[in-house]
């Protein structure tokens, strides 16, 4: 049986909402180490981490890194380690109801699949696969759509074939991966959904679902309760599962698994993870 990592609630709160002493030092003592001013306060912590955040429309990969030196990018890591959001967490049973794939980029998607595959290689069981996926357009420099073309009609294929082969959103990207990936056979015969989150207009822009929104969408097609295991990765794990917590009901006992971040991972990528967890976890605490 696999034992995970302690994720969200015990990163910062103890026993739902009360609040860890050493994890908040660290907190802010990281804050210290990138010039952020607070006054130790969580609510303050919160407030000041929320400058790290993506901006309306903003994707990970147009975020600047911080200009950090090699000793404060060390000192950074080694506090991110020690809230949990660097190392891989493991699924802390081997039956689920429903296995959750989050939405990401395309090779992010195939990075949280091949860790499925590895944990279904491990014992690990589930009844379904969910996809919670949208309509965000797919970015050829960032999805690698060539390669999912390639992958799935072969790399000779050109013209008409390639051009109709292309998938447009997330959502047809998440089903052409599935489809072309190397998967366990058993596994892969699993019942699967694609759950296809619109984008919404905002003023001067399309805003695409984020983990919330494809929650939501699920839960309008009332998918009886079972045990659920979210597949993420990290950094992005905690502010995931705090989500998942908020929108489902307490019969699906949502846990995370996640694989540990890529060693290329950019300093400010943890930090707007770190931003969005405080940011869903401040309205548990308040």
């Amino acid at each position: 049986m696999h034992r995970h990592a302690p994720a969200s609630d015990s990163s910062i709160l103890d026993h739902s909402t009360v609040i860890n002493p050493l994890k908040l030092s660290g907190l802010a003592t990281l804050m210290d180490e990138v010039g952020i001013s607070h006054t130790n306060s969580l609510d303050s912590l919160i407030i000041a981490s929320q400058q790290w955040r993506r901006q309306p429309g903003q994707e990970r990969w147009e975020m600047k890194d911080l200009p950090l030196t090699p000793d404060q990018h060390l000192a950074v890591m080694g506090h991110l380690k020690a809230l949990n959001f660097v190392q891989e967490l493991l699924p802390s049973s081997t039956n689920y109801e429903y296995s959750l794939v989050l939405g990401a980029t395309v090779p992010g998607m195939e990075r949280r699949l091949n860790h499925l595959a590895k944990l279904w290689q491990e014992g690990v069981r589930f009844n379904k696969i969910v996809f919670l996926v949208g309509q965000r357009p797919l970015k050829e420099g960032i999805d690698n759509i060539d390669s999912l073309v390639a992958n799935s009609i072969g790399e000779q294929a050109r013209g008409k074939g390639a051009r109709t082969a292309r998938p447009i959103t997330e959502t047809e990207g998440a089903m052409q991966l599935f489809a072309t990936m190397k998967l366990p056979g058993e596994m892969k015969k699993l019942p699967t959904e694609f759950v296809d989150s619109p984008r919404v207009w905002k003023q001067n822009h399309w805003q695409r679902a984020n983990t919330r929104d494809t929650l939501i969408q699920w839960m309008k097609a009332a998918p009886t309760p079972g045990r659920t295991l979210v597949i993420s990765d990290q950094p992005h794990a905690h502010y995931q599962l705090e989500v998942v917590k908020q929108e489902l009901p307490d019969a699906f006992q949502p846990e995370v698994t996640a694989q540990t971040a890529d060693e290329g991972t950019r300093i400010i990528l943890y930090l707007d993870a770190l931003a969005l967890w405080l940011h869903n976890l401040q309205s548990r605490i308040n």
